[in-house]
């Protein structure tokens, strides 16, 4: 569901969002609080962490959580997310998963600005506003995204409050996505 109040900040969005615009249910390799996986992931994400090339063990364990995703059709390219804090570490990762995979790496969303959306401590109506012009797909990866047949695996870093998903699987489904599959390193809340 979008949230409510939309229209007066200026986004023209209410209601459920449509089927045809959405992401298919995603996977993590772990949640921040575990106990597993969360020690490292708490580790590679913090602030002030170098953003470094994804480790071996990192990508042996994505694989993992891909080999177990039961999803209706396999993915036909993968992409990343932008990231303000660790673009070495996603871009690695997405390059790494479809050389594994045997896919195309199709590249990365852009931010719009300089600064990429505005910071993550707004309620949810203010942190969609705030993404809803930030992200945009260059023309390579538009262009690359239209042939594909068969969903695109997305990466990302870490998925907070789940609008930055939505708003890049909103945009490549505009853009000829047949579907998005989500993949995040870490899980924040929830």
């Amino acid at each position: 569901m979008w949230p409510t109040g939309m229209k007066a900040l200026g986004v023209d969005v209410t209601g459920k969002i449509p089927p045809d615009l959405t992401a298919e249910p995603g996977r993590a390799l772990g949640r921040l609080t575990d106990i597993g996986w969360g020690g490292m992931l708490r580790a590679l994400l913090a602030e002030g962490a170098p953003d470094e090339p994804v480790t071996e063990p990192v990508v042996a364990a994505a694989i993992k959580v891909l080999a177990a995703w039961d999803w209706a059709q396999r993915p036909a390219g993968v992409l990343t997310l932008p990231s303000r804090t660790r673009p070495r570490l996603i871009t690695s990762l997405g390059r790494q998963l479809a050389s594994v995979g045997r896919l195309p790496y199709l590249g990365a969303l852009a931010y719009t600005g300089q600064d990429g959306p505005g910071p993550r401590r707004h309620n949810s109506a203010q942190r969609l506003r705030s993404l809803w012009h930030a992200l945009e797909i260059p023309g390579d990866v538009r262009d690359a995204i239209g042939g594909l047949d068969g969903p695109v695996l997305v990466v990302d870093d870490r998925i907070e409050t789940g609008w930055t998903m939505t708003v890049a699987s909103r945009l490549l489904r505009q853009a000829g996505a047949p579907a998005v599959l989500p993949l995040a390193l870490a899980v924040t809340a929830g």
